[in-house]
C-alpha cells in the first residue's frame, strides 16, 4: 500500500503531464495488543492470581526446606492433639503407643479388642501418616513452580550459542481466520540459537549510521531513483524493468518518464501476448549497482526462498528481506518489503468494475471502507476500467525517492492473460506491487570479503543467512585467463520473512476476499514489531551482534500465595497446640517415657511433678546378673521389676532406686519385691 503523504506524478507515454496529486494518508497504525473484558476479566484472574506462582524463593531447595518444615510443624500439632486427647481421657498408655511403630500399635490395639484406646491409638497413627504426606501436597499444589525471569543481553554475549548454519527464511502461512493465532516473536526467532536456550528478540537494536552520497548520474531510462553509497556509482535502487519483459516487442516497450528529481512514472499499454511474461515475471527484486556500468538484481535462490515463486503470478502476499551489500570496508544493512496484491477473473467473467475500483481505493489510498475515492484514485482506477472495456492490457505506476535513504516502487497491472495455442484470454489478473528499500545502517568492516571463487567476468559473492554460499559466475573453472576476473563484493540476503495466505486469495474476483480486511489490519498493526524483528535477525546473522539486544529468559522457583498460607498453617496450628498444652498437669502427656522414668525415679534433678526436657540426661546401661537383665544408671542405681520368689540380693553397698511405675499389684507383688541392688555387670 503507499505510505502516507507520497506525492505521484503521471505521465503519458510521450512524457506530457496531465495531473499530480498527493494520496490520501494511511492511518498510522502502531503494533499492539487490545486489552478487553473490563471487570469480567479482572473477576476472572482472581483466582489464578491466588493460585498461580508468583513469589519468587530462587530455588527448589528452597521450596523443599519449606514444605518440609510446614511437615514437621503439622506433625508436631497432630502428636499435641492427640496427646491432649489422651490426658483428658487420662490414658497414658495409648499416649505411651503413640511412640511405638505400627506392629506395637497392633499389638495393643489386638490386646485391646480395638475398644476406644485402641480407637484413639489408630487414629493418631492414620493422621500422623497423611500429615506426614503434606509436603507432597503442596509440591502437588505448583502452578507451575516456577516464574520466567528475562536478562536483556547483547547478542554478542551469545554468539558461541548461535546454530552453525541458522535458517535465514521464515515462512508464515495461516488462513485468515487463525491470524490471531500467529506467534511473531517466536516465528521470527525460531531457528535461529541452539536449543536449550530459552530466548526471544524484543526488536530492540542500536540505532544505525546511514552513510550516502549525492547522486553520482541523474534518473534517466535505465538508472532509477537510488540511494547512492559511493562516488563510484555505488548505488541500490528498485527494478526499472517490472514493466518489461525480455521479449518484448521493441516497439512496444514500457518506460518510466522524469517527472520530477526523484520521481519516475509511467502507463502504457500492454499486448495481451505479452501479459502472460509480465505476470510470470518475479516481483520485489532491489537492482545493486557496484559502479556505473554494472549492476545486478538481488533475486531469491531457487533452492530455499519460497519468494521465488511467491513474487510471480496470482497470489496475495508480503516479503520483507533485510540484505547487506559490502563494497571493499564499507557494509551497508538494507530492510526490503515487497507487498503483493492480486485479484483474478476466469472467463467468460471479467473483472467487476466496482470491485476495480473498490481493489484500486483499497491499495492506493486507504483499506477504510468510509473514506471517500479520491480523484487521484478514481482516475487510476478508471484506466484499469479503460484497459478492460478495450480488451487490451494496462501498467502504470512510479518510482520515488524519499529523502535519501528510502526508495520504493508502486506498480498496478491489469493483464489479459492468453492462451499459447488460440490466442483467447484465459483470465484477466488485476495485480499490485509495492516495493521499498530502506537504508538502516552503514559501517566500516575490518575484514573486507575476499572472493569465495575464481571468475573470469565481474563477479560477487553470494552469502544467506551471513554464510557465502555461492558466486554469481557460472564460467569460473572454463577461465583461460582468471586475472580477467573483478571482485565487485559480497551481497548477503541475511533474513528473509514471508506472509502468505493471511492476507487474502489472490486467485479469487472478489476485492475483499483477494485482499482481506482482516489480514490486513492484523499485517498494518504488525508490520513496525515485524521490521524491527527481522532487523534484529538479520543484525544477527550478517551484521554486528552487539547491536542487538536479546531477551534471555530462565525459571526460577517460585510459590503461590496458596502455598504460602498452606506452609504458613501448620506453623499457626503448632502455636496454637503449644499453647493448649502449655499446663504443667499435661507434663507427662507432652514429654517423653524416658522423662517420665527418669523423674518417677529421681534419677534426675526433674521434680516428679514436672516432666521437662532433660537438661543433662543420665546414662542408662543394660546390666545383666544371672537370668535377669535391669537397666542401670550412672549412679550406679539400678532399676529392676521383680516378681515373688525372684528377689534379688547383694552384697555390694549400693543404692537402689523405687520405681512405682513398675509395680504390679495384680501379680502380687509389693514395694519391697521391686526394691533391690545387682552388682555392676554390664551386660
Amino acid at each position: 500500500m503507499i505510505p502516507p503523504s507520497s506525492r505521484v506524478v503521471w505521465s503519458t507515454n510521450a512524457g506530457t503531464n496531465f495531473e499530480q496529486a498527493t494520496l490520501a494518508s494511511i492511518p498510522d497504525t502502531k503494533p499492539g495488543y487490545a486489552l478487553t473484558g473490563g471487570l469480567d476479566s479482572l473477576h476472572a484472574l482472581m483466582p489464578n492470581f491466588f493460585v498461580i506462582s508468583t513469589l519468587p524463593v530462587g530455588q527448589n531447595a528452597v521450596k523443599n526446606i519449606l514444605f518440609r518444615a510446614a511437615t514437621v510443624m503439622l506433625n508436631f500439632f497432630v502428636y499435641r492433639l492427640f496427646a491432649l486427647l489422651a490426658f483428658k481421657r487420662r490414658d497414658y498408655t495409648s499416649f505411651l503407643m503413640f511412640a511405638e511403630d505400627i506392629i506395637q500399635k497392633a499389638f495393643y490395639a489386638v490386646s485391646r479388642k480395638f475398644n476406644q484406646q485402641a480407637l484413639l491409638v489408630a487414629m493418631f497413627s492414620a493422621v500422623m501418616a497423611a500429615a506426614g504426606f503434606y509436603d507432597t501436597l503442596l509440591w502437588a499444589l505448583d502452578s507451575p513452580g516456577y516464574i520466567t525471569k528475562s536478562t536483556r543481553v547483547n547478542a554478542g554475549q551469545l554468539s558461541s550459542q548461535l546454530l552453525e548454519s541458522p535458517g535465514y527464511t521464515i515462512l508464515l502461512s495461516s488462513p485468515v481466520n487463525r491470524i490471531g493465532s500467529i506467534n511473531v516473536n517466536d516465528s521470527i526467532s525460531a531457528n535461529l540459537f541452539v536449543a536449550g536456550l530459552n530466548f526471544t528478540l524484543p526488536g530492540v537494536n542500536v540505532p544505525g549510521f546511514q552513510q550516502v552520497v549525492p547522486p553520482t548520474i541523474p534518473i534517466s531510462l535505465v538508472v532509477p531513483p537510488s540511494i547512492w553509497l559511493d562516488s563510484d556509482g555505488f548505488a541500490v535502487g528498485p527494478d526499472n524493468n517490472i514493466m518489461i519483459t525480455p521479449d518484448m516487442n521493441a516497439t512496444n516497450v514500457c518506460a518510466a518518464n522524469n517527472v520530477g528529481p526523484d520521481q519516475q512514472a509511467w502507463r502504457c499499454t500492454i499486448r495481451n501476448i505479452d501479459a502472460m511474461p509480465l505476470f510470470s515475471q518475479p516481483m520485489g527484486q532491489p537492482q545493486i549497482w557496484w559502479d556505473v556500468d554494472t549492476s545486478i538484481y538481488l533475486s531469491p535462490s531457487k533452492k530455499d526462498n519460497p519468494w521465488q515463486s511467491l513474487g510471480t503470478g496470482g497470489n496475495t502476499a508480503v516479503m520483507k528481506q533485510v540484505f547487506t551489500v559490502t563494497k571493499g570496508k564499507r557494509r551497508h544493512t538494507f530492510l526490503h518489503t515487497t507487498f503483493k496484491a492480486v485479484m483474478i477473473s476466469f472467463m467468460p467473467l471479467p473483472l467487476d468494475d466496482g470491485e476495480i475500483t473498490d481493489f484500486m481505493r483499497r491499495t492506493w489510498q486507504s483499506d477504510d471502507p468510509t473514506q471517500p475515492i479520491t480523484p487521484t484514485v478514481q482516475t487510476l482506477a478508471n484506466f484499469v476500467i479503460g484497459a478492460k472495456n478495450n480488451k487490451t492490457s494496462l501498467s502504470m505506476g512510479s518510482f520515488i525517492k524519499i529523502g535519501n535513504v528510502s526508495v520504493s516502487s508502486y506498480s498496478t497491472e491489469y493483464l489479459n492473460v492468453e492462451s499459447a495455442s488460440d490466442q483467447s484470454v484465459l483470465y484477466s489478473a488485476l495485480r499490485f506491487v509495492s516495493s521499498t528499500i530502506q537504508l538502516m545502517r552503514s559501517e566500516v568492516v575490518f575484514n573486507p570479503p575476499t572472493p569465495f571463487a575464481v571468475c573470469d567476468h565481474p563477479y560477487t559473492n553470494l552469502a544467506t543467512g551471513g554464510i557465502v554460499r555461492s558466486t554469481n559466475c557460472y564460467s569460473a573453472y572454463s577461465a583461460t585467463n582468471n586475472t580477467q576476473g573483478r571482485f565487485l563484493g559480497q551481497i548477503d540476503t541475511s533474513s528473509v520473512f514471508i506472509l502468505n495466505d493471511a492476507l487474502g486469495d489472490g486467485t479469487k474476483n472478489i476485492s475483499a476476499v483477494a485482499l482481506d480486511p482482516a489480514g490486513l489490519a492484523w499485517y498494518n498493526q504488525n508490520m513496525n514489531h515485524i521490521d524491527n524483528l527481522l532487523i534484529s535477525r538479520g543484525l544477527i546473522l550478517g551484521g554486528v551482534q552487539s547491536n542487538v539486544m536479546v531477551d534471555v529468559r530462565h525459571n526460577e522457583a517460585a510459590l503461590s500465595y496458596l502455598q504460602l498460607f498452606l506452609t504458613l498453617l501448620p506453623f499457626l496450628l503448632a502455636l496454637v497446640a503449644l499453647g493448649a498444652t502449655f499446663s504443667q498437669q499435661m507434663s507427662y502427656f507432652k514429654n517423653s517415657f524416658l522423662a517420665a522414668v527418669c523423674a518417677t525415679t529421681h534419677v534426675s534433678d526433674t521434680p516428679c511433678e514436672k516432666v521437662g526436657y532433660l537438661r543433662s540426661p543420665p546414662e542408662i546401661f543394660l546390666r545383666k546378673t544371672g537370668e535377669h537383665v535391669v537397666l542401670g544408671t550412672g549412679k550406679s542405681a539400678i532399676l529392676a521389676s521383680v516378681g515373688e520368689g525372684e528377689m534379688v540380693t547383694s552384697g555390694y553397698g549400693m543404692g537402689y532406686v523405687t520405681e512405682p511405675l513398675l509395680l504390679d499389684k495384680e501379680r502380687g507383688r509389693s514395694p519391697e519385691a521391686n526394691t533391690t541392688t545387682f552388682p555392676q555387670q554390664t551386660l
